[in-house]
């Protein structure tokens, strides 16, 4: 059995997909086969999400898998969905609904704030453009990549104890998981944290002395 391809409705959703891919990777951050995203279908019969291994840089609407909305997948699918399989069904599912995107890139200088021992909540506080437009959540810690933890880690870090829930959070040691009713709004606020990230690095902002040691801890 082969997975259902996308339908005609969601050929200019996906070519936004495939357009933040590509700017993701001139930007530096992902490389050639990194990364992953997904959209919700608009009738509600699933998710879209890249196929694993393709070359990102050169990404098109039909190298998109359709996971349908009770996350079965054939085993014999082809091709098959990216590694992070988990994490995006989880999230769709969680945040869902309709005009949904989940994003996953490994941006430079986020990635380096989180080594650093920074928390990113914290961070981006004393920036306005941030959190006028981007909530950030808790951090994650270093997990296996597509591993069930690292997705149960990221669900629960997209489950708020108060108030609406985070547009992005941070993987230790591996990247960010953002999300939108859009691709470009999920990497607007990409954008954004890796900004304000970029430059409380070049200002050599220490982190919190405590927080850098637990997160070396890992």
């Amino acid at each position: 059995m082969k997975p259902q391809r996308n339908t005609s409705p969601e050929h200019p959703t996906l070519e936004q997909a495939c357009a933040v891919m590509r700017r993701a990777y001139k930007l530096g951050w992902i490389s050639t086969r990194d990364g992953n995203i997904s959209v919700a279908m608009t009738d509600g019969r699933g998710f879209l999400m890249s196929a694993s291994g393709v070359i990102k840089h050169a990404l098109v609407p039909t190298q998109f898998v359709f996971i349908p909305a009770d996350g079965t997948l054939a085993d014999d699918a082809y091709p098959r969905p990216s590694g992070e399989l988990e994490l995006h069904r989880r999230l769709q599912v969680l945040l869902g609904g309709r005009k949904l995107t989940v994003l996953h890139l490994h941006p430079t200088h986020i990635v380096a704030a989180l080594y650093a021992g920074h928390r990113l909540t914290e961070l981006s506080a004393g920036f306005p453009e941030v959190t006028r437009y981007t909530r950030v959540g808790p951090d994650v810690p270093a997990l296996a990549a597509t591993s069930v933890e690292l997705a149960e880690a990221c669900e629960a870090a997209f489950q708020p104890a108060l108030g609406p829930a985070p547009h992005i959070v941070g993987l230790d040691r591996h990247g960010v998981v953002a999300v939108g009713r859009t691709p470009w709004e999920a990497f607007e606020h990409v954008e954004r944290l890796e900004h304000i990230c970029r430059i409380a690095l070049t200002a050599g902002q220490p982190a919190t002395a405590v927080h850098a040691e637990q997160t070396h801890a890992y």
